[in-house]
């Protein structure tokens, strides 16, 4: 099997990769899940996007993926409502709860006073801090309280959103120096795609977002292969570890095999699988 490390990988790639994601999910819990989006804007007089939410639904949970409030309209409740929305939304989709992740001391305690709890804690992500993962289960029902709703993703939405919370990430942590999306692709002898990863690298860590290869490809030390390779990769930029999360119908007990430790799990994500988070260092001691 031929893999072939991508530092600028296009998105027909990720793409790719997805689909046969997607398909292996779809076979092995017997649903055709699709993902559900979720946007909850917040706009000024003129119509203009100032803040709001971001997220999915996947396999029975809601995750909130993006939330801000500007810093002038903080202190009157507005993060509540939007959580409060996106929680009715969750109880209407039939979903068991909501997660979340943070960097934010700030938001951590927002988020605890809405009664989500702690269940999994990535230390120096970024370096120096550490990445919360936070859980309410089971969401609230309630009123959207008036706000716009909508079961799309909206580009400028999360444009505007995603540009906010970089920028208070940097203020809070210095600019992520680190940053960039990469891919390992796998080809057999006769040049066929057999899948590969999908990897982000941020704040100093480096993500396997999706793994995934054709049930051919899946022997003879293949995944073993592209996990080295992503771990050379981090290791030379500089990453103090890898960071992933996988089903259980997924590839749990291979990540253990290769020494990835777990820091988190979530129950019936979905019913009767658990949702599980893995780290690894890649620099020894003296590096770090």
């Amino acid at each position: 099997m031929r893999l072939t490390l991508h530092r600028t990988p296009g998105a027909e790639i990720r793409d790719a990769l997805l689909v046969r994601l997607d398909r292996f999910n779809d076979e092995a819990t017997g649903r055709a899940e699709p993902v559900r989006h979720l946007s909850i804007v917040l706009r000024n007089g003129a119509g203009a996007v100032e803040g709001g939410l971001v997220g999915i639904s996947y396999y029975d949970w809601l995750i909130v993926e993006m939330l801000f409030v500007p810093p002038g309209l903080r202190g009157h409740g507005l993060g509540t409502r939007l959580m409060r929305a996106a929680e009715a939304v969750a109880v209407r989709r039939g979903c068991r709860g909501v997660w979340l992740d943070t960097a934010s001391p700030a938001a951590r305690a927002f988020y605890a006073r809405l009664g989500y709890a702690v269940f999994a804690t990535l230390p120096d992500h970024p370096r120096g801090h550490a990445r919360w993962w936070m859980a309410r289960t089971p969401p609230r029902d309630g009123e959207a309280g008036g706000l716009e709703i909508m079961a799309a993703r909206d580009p400028a939405v999360v444009g505007m959103i995603g540009r906010a919370l970089n920028a208070e990430a940097d203020t809070l942590f210095g600019p992520d120096t680190t940053r960039a999306d990469l891919a390992i692709t796998a080809e057999d002898a006769a040049g066929a795609n057999q899948g590969g990863l999908w990897m982000l690298v941020r704040r100093g860590w480096l993500f396997l977002d999706m793994l995934v290869l054709a049930p051919g490809a899946r022997r003879g030390g293949t995944g073993r292969r592209i996990l080295t390779m992503a771990e050379d990769e981090a290791r030379a930029r500089g990453c103090a570890g890898v960071w992933l999360d996988t089903f259980g119908f997924q590839a749990p007990e291979f990540y253990r095999r290769q020494g990835y430790r777990a820091f988190g799990a979530l129950a019936d994500y979905p019913a009767p699988h658990g949702r599980h988070w893995f780290r690894t260092p890649v620099q020894s001691e003296g590096d770090a």
